[in-house]
């Protein structure tokens, strides 16, 4: 039993047994205390099972967009920590867990833009193995003005005049692993539904402030409000893209 089941027993089976016992005489009490105590020790076991269950869907949908925001930074680390050495990650071609984090950085800094997002999550979990499948949404295919170029790490650019963007959908399927007490993915297979072609529009040519390296503003620890100075500035870095910018 738990830390937090322990409690939760003495708990339960002291309020289920208190206004059974209030109208009993002393020789009642200790049969209805028994029935008491079996009536508490089952709704324990119910409540234990639904903990279980929260806390394995929690893990798992971290995991997931742990993920997704390795691929949106460009957090190698993130990306990679998101799947066991040994897993299967497929998106036509197999690709090593170890070179997940390369693999889509290389394809993404080939565009202006790009977002990943999870939703609608479906999940079978069988003690330490769960199947899962996720829909996504992305955005893609944004291709990338390089003249306003300059040397240093990518970040999201200006977007080539003319060019048209992508709307996705397909969905995550995959197999989840728990060991040492951690969910993590042991094969993931990408599954394309629906592609839309779309003109963007180029918001970096005015207020894009989103990075591609721990110069983010999701990384500031703690995030302090910028100043419309600083704002100005991360505007101004949006428009040289490739411009580097240390945290």
């Amino acid at each position: 039993m738990n830390a937090f089941a322990s409690p939760a027993r003495v708990l339960f089976a002291a309020m289920a047994a208190l206004p059974l016992l209030a109208a009993c005489t002393d020789g009642e009490k200790s049969e209805v205390d028994a029935a008491a105590l079996a009536s508490a020790e089952k709704q324990v076991a119910e409540l234990e099972s639904a903990v279980r269950q929260v806390a394995d869907d929690s893990a798992i949908l971290q995991n997931e967009l742990k993920y997704t925001r390795g691929l949106d930074r460009h957090d190698e680390k993130l990306s990679r920590d998101a799947f066991w050495p040994d897993a299967i990650i497929t998106y036509g071609n197999v690709i090593p867990p170890n070179d997940i984090g390369t693999w889509a950085n290389s394809v993404h800094s080939k565009r202006a833009a790009h977002q990943h997002h999870v939703t609608g999550l479906t999940l079978d979990v069988d003690g330490d193995t769960a199947h899962e499948e996720g829909y996504i949404l992305f955005t893609a295919d944004v291709q990338r003005d390089t003249s306003a170029d300059t040397n240093g790490v990518p970040s999201p650019g200006r977007v080539l005049r003319g060019s048209k963007a992508t709307l996705g959908t397909g969905r995550y399927v995959n197999r989840y692993e728990r060991r040492d007490g951690q969910w993590k993915m042991a094969v993931h297979e990408y599954v394309h539904d629906l592609s839309v072609s779309f003109e963007p529009v180029d918001l970096c040519a005015t207020a894009c402030m989103g990075r591609w390296d721990p110069a983010d503003l999701s990384y500031q620890r703690p995030l302090q409000a910028l100043s419309e100075s600083e704002r100005g500035q991360r505007i101004e870095r949006g428009k040289k893209p490739t411009e580097q910018l240390l945290p």
